[in-house]
């Protein structure tokens, strides 16, 4: 047990390193930087591009292994500088992962347009239907709203409809 009066206060430290970084301690605490990593949408979708686009590398080296268990651990990407020889039997290997990812690309803006297509086209079937139906509806309300000059409903039109309906029931 210590005595009150003897507390190790400043012993092994100097008046210099008391506010700021001590030479083999820790950084002081920040608390700006601390928030940003916290609560900052922008930083925690930047943290999960990151791991995705590791990801994705990882999955296609593992590939390239599966496929050719000889190769390096991580093959040239088919960039600039490859030597020649390199080059004449790039043509049966793999394709390069930036060549790939376009492909891929391409392929995904492909299905988007033929679904951007088909929405259109059905669509415009949907409004031609609602067109035709409406223009219908139009024509029987006409006929049954007609009237006498005393306001009696004209039969005459009625009747036609009703004669239409059983031809087409019975056809």
């Amino acid at each position: 047990m210590k005595p009150r009066g003897k507390d190790n206060y400043g012993n092994n430290k100097s008046a210099s390193n008391v506010g700021g970084k001590q030479d083999g301690g820790k950084k002081p605490f920040d608390k700006k930087t601390y928030r940003l990593k916290k609560y900052s949408n922008k930083f925690k979708v930047n943290q999960w591009e990151e791991r995705r686009k590791k990801a994705v590398l990882r999955n296609y080296y593992k590939e390239l292994q599966r496929e050719c268990p000889d190769a390096q651990k991580k093959p040239s990407l088919g960039l600039e500088g490859d030597s020649e020889a390199k080059g004449q039997s790039q043509s049966k290997k793999k394709p390069s992962a930036f060549f790939a990812a376009k492909q891929e690309y391409l392929k995904k803006q492909e299905e988007k347009k033929r679904r951007k297509e088909e929405i259109l086209r059905a669509k415009e079937e949907k409004e031609e239907a609602l067109k035709k139906y409406r223009e219908k509806k139009l024509q029987t309300y006409r006929k049954l709203s007609k009237k006498t000059k005393k306001g009696q409903p004209v039969m005459k039109d009625r009747l036609e409809m009703l004669l239409e309906k059983i031809q087409q029931t019975v056809s």
